[in-house]
Formats: structure tokens, C-alpha cells, sequence
């Protein structure tokens, strides 16, 4: 029989944290963490500096031409894409991530699950240590952007990977996962590794409610899976209720935006050219006409 799972049987988060910083040969967690803080400006740079996030945002800048060709403005939001600005998972948010998973939610403790980082390699397995967020302008922006991104990391033999998230939550998003090369100081000697990059996809109705539950998010996140239960599913004055049932609304009026978007760009437009008429599709580049059309044009003035 499968042991119950039991949260109450598992270290606190504070009992944990004091586990790992034992484990990676720190006396206290200031210490600890001023070294992670000093690796993590390092790797910053060194990423931000890097030739693999330098080809990633060029081929990110020339998406939008592939998205929409000849509107450019229709993938990302704005529409003019600046440099990714990457940002550093605080040391206690890295400590919180591994206790949930290697602990709160982790069936198989005290052994590490498949698929689990333990604390000794975190640097190079935990996946947000680097990240940074998009903005997408419809629902089908984010996975477009991740299998663009795929196809060019494969053909430049850059580690990489993504995910779709969905939850009961209300949350929607693509988390797009590559590899760089930095350089770390770990037991005294300066050493090579490569750390994930998160790029956080998401849409613009859904970066407005992610950002204003963030925090109710992480209150429920931290309680871990035997706390949660489904009553807030049936009490419509409950915060979490309304910002799950908001998130899943948005994301089914995302979809019907995103619908008439398709159709308005396939619709083909009538337009008049030097005293002709000519007939356009909305969705190839403006002042061109497709060969079918020109070609039924043609018979018509024939």
C-alpha cells in the first residue's frame, strides 16, 4: 500500500533551509546567500554579455515578419521589441522552490523524485535562476514565439526546451527554457556551467490578472497540496474563486479574440489600383496581390 501523503511528516521550510545551507558548506544563510548573490551578478553579465542570448534576441526581433508578414505590430506587445532585460530569482525564492518540490510536494520523500534538483546542483537545474518576461499580443503569440525559438536553438545546437502552463488557478503561459554558459565560484574554485534562461510568454488580458493574484498565488502555493482543497470552488466571495474564475473567463475571451483576428486576416479585401480592382488577402504584406486573385482579376477584365 502506497504510504498517505503527508505534509505534517516533512521538515518546515525553516528546518529545510537550514538543511541546504549546511549541505552546500555555508554557516549561515547571509553567508550563503552573498555568494549566491556575487555568482548570480557574475552570470548576469556574463549571459547578458553572451553570444547565445545575442542570437536568441535577433531571432526573436525577426518574428513578427513570420507571425504577420507585413504587420509586424501583431505578435508582441509593445510592438517594437527592446532587449531582454533578464532578471535574478532571489536566494530565498531558490530555497522555497526546492522545498516544494523536493518536500511539499514530492511523493517519494525523503528521496528525490525524477525530475527533481537537490540543492548541490542548483545552479545549473533550477530553470528561473535567469528570466525574463514577454508579452504577446494574442493567444497563439506565445506558442508561435517558442517553436520559432525551438527550431532556430536545434539548428544552432543550443540546449533548449519549453512548456505550456494552464492550472486551475486561471493562470495561461508559455515558459521557453535555454542554456548559456557562465562562469561560477563554487568550493573555492572558479568553475564553468550552464544555467537555464526563462523567458515567461504570456498574453496581454493574462499579464494583467497574473499580475494583480501573484500574491494570492504564492500564499496558496506555499501551503502545499494537503492544505488545498476544492471549497474555494463554491464560494464565489472567496479572492481565489474570483481569480481563477477571472483567469479562465479571460482566457476564453483571449480565444475569441484570437478567432477573429484569424478570420479578419484571411477575409480577403477589395481594394481599387490604378482604376482597377484587385483582390488582397489581409494577412499577406500590404500593396501585394496573391496570384489566384490577380489571376481572377484577370479573367474578369477579360
Amino acid at each position: 500500500m502506497q504510504k498517505a501523503f503527508r505534509v505534517a511528516d516533512r521538515p518546515s521550510s525553516e528546518v529545510y533551509k537550514s538543511n541546504v545551507i549546511s549541505e552546500l558548506g555555508f554557516e549561515d544563510f547571509q553567508a550563503a546567500e552573498r555568494a549566491y548573490r556575487v555568482n548570480m551578478i557574475v552570470a548576469k553579465q556574463s549571459a547578458t554579455s553572451g553570444a547565445v542570448l545575442g542570437r536568441v534576441m535577433a531571432q526573436l526581433k525577426s518574428m513578427p515578419a513570420r507571425y504577420a508578414p507585413g504587420r509586424d505590430h501583431l505578435l508582441f506587445y509593445p510592438a517594437l521589441l527592446n532587449e531582454l532585460e533578464l532578471q535574478v530569482k532571489p536566494f530565498d525564492s531558490v530555497i522555497d522552490k526546492l522545498h516544494r518540490s523536493n518536500v511539499l510536494y514530492n511523493r517519494h520523500f525523503p528521496k528525490l523524485a525524477e525530475g527533481t534538483v537537490g540543492p548541490a546542483k542548483f545552479y545549473e537545474g533550477v530553470e528561473d535562476l535567469l528570466r525574463t518576461r514577454l508579452v504577446c499580443k494574442y493567444m497563439d503569440g506565445p506558442r508561435f514565439v517558442c517553436e520559432d525559438l525551438k527550431r532556430f536553438c536545434d539548428q544552432n545546437d543550443v540546449e533548449s526546451k519549453f512548456r505550456e502552463l494552464s492550472t486551475d488557478a486561471g493562470y495561461y503561459a508559455w515558459h521557453y527554457y535555454f542554456r548559456v554558459p557562465v562562469e561560477l565560484m563554487l568550493n573555492g574554485a572558479v568553475v564553468e556551467k550552464k544555467m537555464w534562461v526563462e523567458i515567461q510568454l504570456s498574453t496581454q488580458l493574462a499579464e494583467v490578472i497574473t499580475t494583480l493574484t501573484h500574491e494570492l498565488y504564492e500564499t496558496r502555493r506555499a501551503l502545499g497540496p494537503a492544505k488545498n482543497n476544492n471549497d474555494w470552488r463554491w464560494d464565489a466571495s472567496s479572492q481565489q474563486f474570483r481569480s481563477a474564475y477571472l483567469g479562465h473567463g479571460l482566457h476564453l475571451l483571449e480565444g475569441i479574440i484570437q478567432n477573429l483576428k484569424d478570420d479578419l486576416l484571411r477575409r480577403p479585401a477589395i481594394k481599387k489600383a490604378g482604376g482597377a480592382l484587385h483582390v488582397a488577402a489581409l494577412h499577406e504584406p500590404r500593396g501585394e496581390t496573391t496570384k489566384d486573385a490577380a489571376a481572377e482579376v484577370g479573367e474578369k477584365e477579360g
